[in-house]
């Protein structure tokens, strides 16, 4: 089954739907759907290699990936999926995340009945990020990468010591530019201070971060301060798990994954979700001839500070979908109602759990307040 570009030519394939756009105020262009190439779901190689083909042929030229995807095996099937297209895509990769050393804080534990168990840490020596990169370059078969971002903030390495790793590696030509993920806006200010006298060449141009019309606690704070340094944007998870598409609309219960993986599959939530998205998305959708997600992602693509929109795909249709989005027009109106409607919507990040998870769950968020605050 090919993709309903994969005939074109070369210079055929730059008039694909997707734009293109630069990422912030600095020179590297990205397509504005960048493919996610964490694929859990792909059932073989052979149809990963199609399905990133496809999406090359569409448009979608950008792809973001990291060591922490399948602990590897993501990146080194990438790899192989790109032989031969090197030259026609953006790599985005990341550093700063072990699975393989007992140095830094604890991120997250695959938990002792997995196999095998992963427990993975923040890293962002310079050791750590040189051998990061080096990795990524044999998995991905290519001499360099095109941005490098450090995954996770490492409390415990000042951030001019990783900045500086960054910038040697793009010394050596082994990355072209560095950026960050998921830092909020005083780490973006701390970094700032490290880097402020570096030549403009050696200075972060990106953050990636969590960001959908279900999560929106950014627009407080972290995207005025990105766009006040130059940062581009990028955006991940921007359908909460199926959470923004019509998987929402469906009756009955959730599956028990889709319930344990997000709160919005929820009962409760789900309810508000889904009247939501029927009084709102799903009329804009059937005029347009659209689905849930595709209107979902153009109200993303129509919000200025957001300068690519990362969203994985499994099949070939879901490849068209997403590519597709990127060709709807919302109207002004149109893209006020959806951004009015959801800024006022909140789901109940507690919801099913019992009294005192709630209470351990509040007290975590008032510590990271006042953690925030204090600019621990």
């Amino acid at each position: 089954m090919l993709c309903r570009l994969s005939l074109l030519s070369p210079a055929d394939r730059l008039s694909a739907v997707v734009q293109r756009r630069n990422l912030g105020s600095n020179s590297l262009e990205i397509s504005r759907i960048v493919f996610g190439a964490m694929g859990r779901s792909v059932s073989s190689q052979a149809d990963r290699a199609d399905v990133v083909a496809c999406a090359i042929d569409e448009g979608i030229t950008t792809i973001d990936t990291a060591p922490l995807y399948e602990f590897g095996q993501s990146e080194s099937e990438l790899g192989r999926s790109l032989s031969g297209r090197r030259n026609e895509v953006e790599i985005l990769s990341k550093v700063g995340l072990r699975w393989d050393d007992n140095h830094g804080d604890v991120l997250f534990d695959t938990g002792e009945g997995s196999q095998p168990r992963r427990v993975v840490r923040r890293d962002s020596r310079p050791t750590a990020i040189r051998r990061d990169v080096e990795e990524s370059l044999m998995r991905l078969r290519t001499d360099h990468l095109d941005l490098v971002q450090i995954h996770h903030p490492d409390p415990h390495v000042p951030i001019a010591e990783s900045l500086e790793a960054l910038a040697d590696l793009i010394r050596e030509g082994k990355i072209l530019h560095f950026g960050f993920s998921n830092f909020d806006a005083a780490l973006l200010r701390d970094a700032e201070e490290a880097y402020a006298t570096k030549p403009k060449h050696f200075r972060p141009i990106s953050n990636q971060l969590h960001y959908s019309l279900l999560k929106r606690v950014a627009d407080e704070d972290i995207l005025p301060e990105a766009k006040r340094i130059g940062l581009g944007l990028l955006a991940y998870s921007p359908l909460e798990i199926g959470a923004l598409s019509d998987r929402i609309l469906e009756p009955g219960p959730h599956a028990i994954d889709l319930v344990e993986r997000s709160v919005a599959f929820r009962p409760n939530n789900a309810r508000l979700l889904r009247a939501a998205v029927t009084d709102v998305i799903s009329p804009i959708a059937a005029q347009k001839s659209a689905s849930v997600s595709q209107v979902s992602l153009a109200w993303l693509l129509h919000y200025e500070p957001i300068d690519g929109v990362i969203v994985g795909a499994t099949t070939l249709d879901q490849v068209r979908a997403n590519a597709q989005a990127a060709a709807i027009t919302l109207s002004p109106e149109e893209f006020d109602q959806i951004d009015r409607h959801f800024a006022a919507f909140t789901l109940d990040r507690t919801e099913g759990y019992d009294l005192k998870t709630r209470l351990r769950q509040k007290l975590r968020r008032v510590k990271g307040r006042m953690n925030h605050a204090l600019g621990r």
